[in-house]
């Protein structure tokens, strides 16, 4: 069975990532520069649709999730 990266994230939850990708923050930017072509040949998605989040950086290999910035990580429910 193959595995979804997505989680189930809802049909919303997609068109608020597209939207997230048309304005990367200076953070993103800079480090996207360095892990989007990286040593390790692992893949990177920007702005990717997991469950109800937008995470900023998401490896499906490595399993791995990239939050960088916004007010949103303080609240108390996404944390």
């Amino acid at each position: 069975m193959r595995d979804n990266m997505f989680y189930g994230a809802s049909h919303l939850i997609f068109q608020k990532a597209e939207e997230l990708r048309n304005r990367m923050t200076p953070a993103e930017e800079v480090l996207w520069k360095h892990i989007h072509i990286n040593e390790w040949k692992l893949k990177f998605r920007r702005q990717h649709p997991i469950s109800n989040f937008v995470v900023d950086f998401y490896c499906h290999a490595a399993k791995l999730v990239i939050e960088l910035d916004g007010g949103i990580h303080e609240v108390e429910e996404v944390k």
